[in-house]
C-alpha cells in the first residue's frame, strides 16, 4: 500500500502467492543472497528478516479484484485488493500502521464501498461484518505502538476520529 499511496515508509514486505509453495525452498533461495534471522516456517508461510527487513511469504488463494500493478519493478496488488486484506487484518489484530493505512484508504473508498469489494474478493469465505466494524474502532492494542515514519503527516487522533466517523455512518444489513 505504501508503494501505491506514498503515505509512509514500509518496514516490511509481504509476498502473496495464489499457488502453493514450499517455504523451505524460498528460504534456501533467500539465504544465497541475504543473511536471514528470526526464521519461522509454517504451512504455506515463511517469516524472516533479511538484512533487517521483515519479509513474509504467504500462500494466499483468494482471487484478485484487479490485475497487479508493476511499481519499481515489483508486481504489487491493487489498492482494492490490499484494502480488503487490510480490513481482515485489522479484524484479527489492529496495529497502528494498519489503522493509519485505513485512514488513507478512506481517501479513495468509503467503508460501504470497501464492504462491497470485500464481498467480491472473499465470496467463498465466512466473515462477520459486525465483527469487522467493532474491530475498526478497537484501538487499545495499537495505542502504545510507535507510529510509522510518515511521508504524509496525520495525527493519531485524526486517524481514530475519521475511522470512527466512517464506522458510525455505515449501516450493514
Amino acid at each position: 500500500l505504501a508503494l501505491h499511496l506514498g503515505h509512509r515508509e514500509s518496514v516490511d514486505l509481504d509476498f502473496f502467492s495464489q499457488e502453493e509453495f514450499e517455504p523451505e525452498k524460498v528460504q534456501r533461495l533467500l539465504e544465497k543472497e541475504f543473511q536471514l534471522e528470526e526464521i519461522t516456517i509454517d504451512s504455506g508461510t515463511l517469516n524472516c528478516y533479511a538484512d533487517k527487513m521483515k519479509l513474509q511469504f504467504l500462500f494466499y488463494p483468494y482471487k484478485l479484484l484487479e490485475d497487479p500493478t508493476v511499481l519499481e519493478g515489483i508486481s504489487v496488488s491493487s489498492v482494492q485488493d490490499i484494502a480488503c486484506t487490510k480490513l481482515l487484518t485489522i479484524s484479527s489484530r489492529g496495529s497502528k500502521k494498519d489503522f493509519i493505512d485505513l485512514y488513507f484508504i478512506f481517501e479513495l473508498f468509503s467503508l460501504p464501498e470497501l464492504f462491497e469489494l470485500l464481498k467480491k474478493k472473499y465470496s467463498e469465505q465466512d466473515y462477520n461484518l459486525l465483527h469487522i466494524l467493532k474491530s475498526l474502532v478497537y484501538f487499545d492494542d495499537a495505542e502504545g505502538q510507535p507510529s510509522p515514519r510518515m511521508h504524509k503527516e496525520v495525527s493519531w487522533i485524526t486517524v481514530k476520529n475519521v475511522i470512527g466517523q466512517n464506522v458510525k455512518s455505515t449501516e450493514i444489513l
